[in-house]
């Protein structure tokens, strides 16, 4: 019978975990065909059969499950080894992966990154826009930026100044519609869902405002307030030179968002991350002014 190898390893885990040839592909950074046809090839070869396919997702055979334990046993120890190996790297050259929010990525790290690469011309740098949660001790990202209360144990983290929001509208949209009192006709649009947004919004003047409208990614919100589609709660930094845009009310600090810069302890010693981590950190500090909403916004 053919023995594992780390690369099948790699493959069976993925699946596992993505439960779909399409998540797999997505982790692994390979074609869906590819995915398909390692996995193929690793039941061909052992003559069993590792997963079954369902309509909701590929699942465990009593033979696959078996492996499960020793397979992220292997795992655990490969990616310790990499990362240690990674961390005596002391050049200021190769890649930095960072994962990050995409509003951040647009709006605030673009800037900051393109002036570090002219300062470091030989490093090079992956960003990965997302609200997908990295796992650095998988090395899926050698940096991630995050909105959360507390970093996560075992991680080095680095506190980044809260980022503020509050509720904004255009001119002519505050100008067209009440807000307060019993029968107001101005429509909130909130971020993720209408659940997401009901504590901000019984916590604020306009809660008698109904939640109209829904969109999922912070950017698309903004351009919907932007363009007169209702008013809703946004992140003063990308909101405030918006032209299009004024505040109806002053951030409070209760809705600030706690953020951090994390990274893996093995990874410390890497020279091109600490450096990176290290720039990131002031360069954000730098604009803590208008992260915090203190740049006046129109009344």
């Amino acid at each position: 019978m053919k023995v594992f190898e780390w690369d099948d390893l790699r493959f069976f885990l993925a699946v596992l975990r993505g439960r779909s040839v399409r998540a797999a592909s997505k982790q692994l950074g390979v074609s869906h065909s590819t995915v398909s046809r390692r996995l193929q090839a690793m039941e061909d070869q052992l003559n069993i059969k590792l997963f079954t396919r369902q309509p909701d997702g590929f699942v465990l055979t009593d033979v696959g499950e078996a492996l499960v334990e020793r397979a992220e046993r292997v795992e655990s120890e490969i990616l310790s080894m990499e990362r240690e190996v990674f961390g005596r790297d002391a050049r200021l050259a190769g890649v930095v992966r960072i994962s990050t929010p995409p509003l951040l990525a647009q709006d605030l790290l673009m800037p900051i990154l393109a002036e570090f690469t002219t300062l470091y011309p030989q490093i090079e740098i992956e960003v990965d826009a997302t609200f997908e949660v990295a796992d650095l001790r998988r090395r899926n990202a050698d940096i991630a930026i995050r909105f959360q209360v507390q970093p996560d144990d075992g991680l080095v983290a680095h506190r980044l100044p809260d980022f503020a929001n509050t509720v904004y509208a255009t001119q002519d949209y505050v100008e067209a519609n009440s807000f307060i009192g019993e029968n107001p006709t101005a429509e909130w649009i909130a971020l993720g869902g209408k659940d997401v947004l009901a504590h901000w919004r019984e916590d604020s003047p306009m809660s008698n405002c109904k939640v109209t409208h829904v969109i999922s990614d912070m950017q698309a919100q903004q351009s919907a307030i932007s363009a007169g589609m209702g008013f809703g709660y946004l992140n003063c930094f990308a909101a405030d030179p918006d032209p299009t845009l004024v505040r109806i009310s002053e951030p409070r600090a209760a809705h600030a968002l706690p953020t951090w810069a994390l990274t893996h302890p093995d990874l410390v010693a890497t020279e091109r991350v600490r450096v990176c981590v290290r720039f990131l950190v002031a360069a954000i500090f730098y604009r803590e002014h208008e992260i915090s909403g203190k740049v006046s916004g129109q009344l």
